[in-house]
């Protein structure tokens, strides 16, 4: 007993010792080029630094509406679910691998019938046994293994953010196209009203002989032209309204007729979303610490540098600590109990270079998620540098488009005055109408741009609000951080 007692000490002493782990080092970030100074070259200088606001950046438009979408499809969107799922598919699988670190213990049960040659007598043998087995993971593969699934169950929580952002633009854009297409149906409405008026003077002025019959075809052409564009606002208008319904979780089929409101002329003016304050710019340091995409990036080059030293321990002999504990009774009564425990080492004399390729294929897949990271990183910061530099030139055309529909709208009123008093002919009040209608059309798209421009910098920023973690840690055992 005291032999086996000190084998078992020995164990304990070889397993709380540690391993002869084969760490491999994590290849150094590609971000010595982004010094917590540097700023966007885009960027305006006195912009504001992003703060806890920003992260639900969709109530600092003045369209509540728009707020309720992007809720509903933080709540209700598929995709969210099926990230959701996925984090407790990747902490299941963590689980698992801090198992495999641990004593697997088995028990079984057998009845055993035994019967001498010749004689009637029948015996019942009732066996009990433990079994133990423990890999001692002498060269630390299966640590490694539980680092990678530590790392992916946290990447798995950043592509959950980084959906949960890409939901929110998506709605955000959807309201703002929604938005665009009811406030075009609306101006066409009232162009269609202002047809209508002149077809009427101009088949009046046809009647009487002071116009020729030209006017009110021409009249009449250019009527269904303004409805034809309509017809495709008022499609536009629905396939919007569609995406939100699906973005938000709800069947398409709930989709309400186009109402009078959206394109009813004397409706009162359909306002497109704006941003309320300056764009906050966060500095490109920042972004290693708000871009989900990019933090998962990083957690699976963590993940593949794991999986090497996975790869390396399987080179490598395994030592387990199998054992077996068999009790074995008859007629109630105690009659052998067996015992046994070994050390037993494990290894693979030919594999015809399986390891060795696998080692290989996990070195690659390391060089490959450091150049994905890198490729991330150059992504985001291009994105930022593309959303920095629009905005500037839309406010240009914005103040140009609405100098330009001010002016067009009096010349249109002046030529509509001069035509019903006989001073001016029909191409005149078409001409001036259909400027009007463009000048009009083109601001309500420059502000639309504007505020899509808005949501793709919230968008290239990676502000979004962090989701709560259920308990005070996370999957990899680290305390809670924001994001």
């Amino acid at each position: 007993m005291s032999v086996r007692l000190g084998l078992w000490l020995g164990v304990l002493l070889l397993g709380g010792c540690g391993s002869l782990a084969l760490d491999v080092p994590v290849p150094p970030l590609p971000t010595t080029d982004l010094p917590p100074a540097t700023s966007f070259a885009a960027a305006d200088p006195l912009a504001p630094q992003p703060t806890d606001a920003d992260l639900r950046w969709w109530t600092r438009f003045d369209d509540p509406e728009m707020s309720a979408w992007v809720e509903q499809a933080l709540d209700g969107d598929p995709a969210i679910g099926i990230a959701r799922e996925r984090i407790v598919q990747a902490q299941a699988f963590l689980q698992s691998a801090r198992a495999q670190r641990d004593p697997q213990v088995s028990a079984g049960a057998a009845l055993a019938v035994e019967r001498g040659f010749g004689s009637p007598e029948r015996s019942v043998a009732p066996l009990l046994e433990l079994g133990l087995d423990w890999d001692l993971d002498l060269w630390g593969g299966r640590r490694q293994a539980e680092r990678s699934a530590a790392a992916l169950s946290l990447r798995s929580e950043n592509l959950l953010q980084a959906q949960r952002l890409a939901s929110a633009g998506l709605a955000a854009r959807a309201t703002i196209e929604w938005r665009e297409a009811q406030r075009d149906a609306q101006l066409l409405a009232i162009a269609l009203a202002v047809q209508s008026q002149l077809l009427e003077v101009a088949q009046v002025r046809v009647d009487v002989g002071l116009a020729p019959r030209l006017d009110a075809e021409r009249a009449l052409a250019d009527q269904a032209a303004t409805q034809a564009d309509a017809a495709s606002a008022a499609l536009c208008i629905r396939l919007a309204r569609a995406a939100l319904d699906v973005l938000a979780g709800e069947p398409v089929n709930k989709l309400p007729p186009l109402g009078v409101a959206e394109s009813n002329a004397d409706a009162a003016a359909v306002q497109l979303p704006s941003l309320l304050g300056p764009l906050p710019v966060a500095r490109p340091l920042d972004l290693l610490r708000t871009m989900p995409d990019l933090r998962a990036a990083e957690k699976a080059l963590l993940a593949a540098a794991a999986d090497v030293g996975v790869a390396r321990a399987a080179l490598y002999p395994s030592l387990r600590l199998p054992g077996g504990l068999v009790q074995a009774t008859g007629a109630g009564l105690l009659d052998q109990v067996t015992r046994a425990i070994a050390l037993v080492l494990d290894a693979s004399l030919y594999d015809g270079g399986a390891r060795e390729a696998d080692v290989d294929a996990a070195r690659s897949r390391l060089r490959e998620a450091t150049l994905i990271y890198r490729q991330t990183l150059l992504q985001a910061l291009r994105q930022v540098d593309a959303a920095l530099v629009a905005p500037e030139g839309t406010h240009r055309r914005i103040a140009a488009l609405q100098r330009a529909a001010a002016a067009s709208r009096a010349a249109l009123l002046q030529a509509i005055t001069l035509y019903e008093a006989g001073l001016s002919g029909q191409l005149d009040v078409l001409d001036a109408r259909r400027l009007a209608l463009e000048q009009q059309r083109d601001l309500a798209r420059a502000e639309a741009d504007a505020a899509r421009q808005a949501v793709a910098l919230f968008e290239a920023t990676g502000l979004i609000e962090p989701v709560p973690r259920p308990g005070p840690e996370n999957a990899a055992g680290e305390p809670p951080r924001p994001g």
